[in-house]
């Protein structure tokens, strides 16, 4: 269980420079559905009062945005106080929120700025991860002035030695 759950929440990891998503299997799992809809994101809670920092009050925060999975260590030992960071498997379906409301354990009420380690690229139209359908492009040449020639714009630049 252990070595199992240092996997799962390790992450995020990195293939090529694009995210690899681990989740736990579950005996439900269809190979044939291959819709992704949840998908575990380390959220940032940026200077989040102390008194929120418990287990129970990271967890209710959490369920505001989705299912509460698990806490990295420097949240739970307080190591850097700039930020509470939790993984929670989020309905990628809808927008991220950026804020949140939250009520902290002495009743106060506040807006509660949210960070995402890693904001994924959902498409609506075919309903994938990883892109988003766009519009066809009108593939015509763009028109040039009359008479004149113009120069297509340099990329690269030469280093003298």
């Amino acid at each position: 269980m252990d070595d199992r759950d240092g996997v799962l929440y390790s992450g995020p990891y990195m293939m090529n420079s694009k995210s690899v998503i681990v989740k736990m299997w579950n005996a439900d799992f269809d190979f044939n559905d291959d819709g992704l809809k949840t998908i575990p994101l380390w959220i940032q809670f940026p200077n989040l009062p102390l008194n929120c920092w418990e287990d129970d009050s990271l967890s209710i925060i959490g369920s505001t945005l989705g299912v509460p999975l698990y806490a990295d260590a420097c949240t739970k030992k307080v190591e850097c106080i700039a930020y509470a960071r939790i993984l929670v498997e989020i309905d990628i379906i809808r927008p991220l929120p950026k804020q949140i409301m939250v009520e902290d354990p002495n009743g106060r009420e506040f807006e509660q700025e949210v960070w995402y380690d890693w904001m994924p690229m959902y498409c609506n139209k075919c309903l994938q991860l990883g892109h988003v359908c766009r519009e066809p492009q009108n593939k015509a040449m763009p028109k040039q002035q009359k008479g004149r020639y113009q120069k297509p714009q340099q990329l690269w630049k030469k280093i003298r030695h």
